[in-house]
């Protein structure tokens, strides 16, 4: 099969297929930084722009594509909607000495960590309420910051850091978002937390249980 560039120039089937691999990770990455979930339906409308990738190849290329994100960008694409096909980038193996590194707002990582802390420690969904409560008292936010709400409520939970649910009584509760179990170890909170207390994480028996069982399962153990 021979097909043609944009200069116009023949290609051979390999090499058009090298060239849809290397501009599907391109385009990847060129999304990664928004955090946002990038849907299959949106890979598949740009190769076939750009290459006229055939559509019955898509999935071999997204494939050929994650291997080049792990093997020479240390990501790996993960599916979060099987339905939809949608995929979000986390790295590769979870790094435990610090957190969030692809996350660019700084202010906005203090924020994210501390409500994913919160949830961890206590063991349960958050209220609503509860988590304002929170933040609020660490100094994180003011009483009425609109903007902050907004935050966890939208943004970090389209970016699949946070859940955001409806429960009984009309009552919102926060929880970890697939992004957030991918790619933020448990134990690197739980030892930040043995530094603040100035205790051993094993202070928190539930919490280093669950921890030490992530962190043997992303070892491989």
């Amino acid at each position: 099969m021979i097909s043609m560039n944009r200069s116009g120039s023949s290609l051979t089937e390999d090499q058009t297929d090298n060239l849809a691999v290397n501009e599907c990770v391109r385009y990847i990455l060129s999304r990664e930084g928004s955090k946002i979930p990038i849907k299959q339906c949106d890979i598949r409308k740009h190769l076939e722009d750009n290459f006229n990738a055939p559509r019955n190849l898509m999935k071999n290329i997204i494939s050929s594509a994650n291997n080049v994100l792990k093997n020479v960008y240390g990501y790996k694409l993960v599916q979060v909607d099987a339905k939809q096909s949608q995929y979000i980038v986390v790295l590769n193996k979870p790094c435990t000495i610090s957190m969030l590194s692809t996350y660019n707002n700084p202010q906005h990582r203090k924020l994210l960590i501390a409500a994913l802390t919160h949830i961890y420690m206590s063991g349960t969904p958050i209220k609503e309420d509860d988590m304002w409560k929170f933040l609020t008292e660490a100094q994180l936010m003011k009483e009425f910051d609109v903007d902050k709400k907004k935050l966890l409520i939208k943004t970090f939970t389209r970016q699949m850091y946070l859940k955001y649910t409806k429960g009984r009584n009309d009552i919102f509760f926060f929880e970890w978002g697939q992004r957030a179990e991918e790619e933020i170890p448990k134990i690197f909170l739980l030892n930040k937390m043995s530094e603040a207390f100035n205790v051993a994480p094993d202070y928190w028996s539930e919490q280093y249980i669950k921890a030490t069982r992530n962190e043997n399962d992303d070892n491989g153990e």
